[in-house]
């Protein structure tokens, strides 16, 4: 369940071309003692030394810019455990962002509540990272059990809401806690039952009994709000 305990300090790199806009970033972080600035790029070559010598938590980066894209950059650094979070004006780029497994995405002009979520999300991560579960079903069983060192928890397959991919983790969201389960996103599909849970993003699978409404390229379950992938266009047929 999450993590109640403090976290170490995290460290980002923020790349944009723009230096307003690295100067949001670097003033929106600083209301969060649990950030720590490695280093502020005005272009992704310069980036990538920085991440490559200082390995840092996160990173900032912007899509659009001059040579290297920041969608570019993330793909150039795919294996590390640094958590990328895009920066951009056009909110199509957001799909692409996702596309490629991106923990999160801003849209310009960032504001601080919009930057407070991502800052929230980013620190519930590394609490409940620290305490992965481990995820057990029985086939022939309507739920399943987490467990998280001596301790268990049974959980009905109908309270899942949905889950979302992040990295080596899978996060499981259910009607009263969140989990994160040491495994891929399509290892827990694969022990799902199927026709209750489908796959409607690269880095989200959903209960769609949970669905309480579809909206041009996004659902949501209870107050979550999921994109929908462009490769899962036609995984709601037949329910909106």
């Amino acid at each position: 369940m999450m993590a109640d305990q403090t976290i170490p300090t995290l460290r980002y790199v923020v790349v944009d071309d723009h230096e307003i806009d690295r100067l949001t970033i670097e003033g929106e972080a600083s209301k969060y003692p649990f950030f720590a600035k490695v280093a502020s790029c005005e272009n992704a070559l310069e980036a990538s030394e920085f991440i490559s010598r200082f390995q840092p938590d996160i990173i900032f980066a912007d899509i659009e810019m001059p040579g290297m894209s920041g969608l570019d950059l993330v793909k150039n650094i795919a294996g590390q455990q640094t958590l990328p979070i895009f920066i951009t004006s056009h909110p199509e780029f957001a799909v692409d962002g996702y596309e490629i497994e991106a923990f999160d995405y801003l849209l310009k002009p960032i504001t601080s509540e919009r930057f407070a979520r991502c800052a929230f999300r980013i620190r519930d991560f590394y609490q409940m990272r620290a305490r992965a579960s481990a995820f057990e079903r029985d086939s022939e069983s309507n739920y399943i059990t987490i467990k998280e060192g001596y301790d268990k928890y049974k959980i009905p397959l109908h309270d899942i809401l949905y889950l979302e991919a992040m990295k080596d983790y899978t996060k499981m969201v259910t009607t009263s806690s969140q989990y994160l389960v040491l495994g891929t996103l399509v290892g827990m599909q694969e022990r799902l039952p199927p026709g209750k849970f489908i796959r409607i993003h690269r880095s989200y699978i959903v209960n769609y009994k949970k669905i309480s409404a579809s909206k041009g390229n996004k659902i949501y379950i209870s107050s979550y709000e999921i994109p929908i992938g462009k490769s899962y266009k036609n995984a709601l047929t037949g329910i909106f």
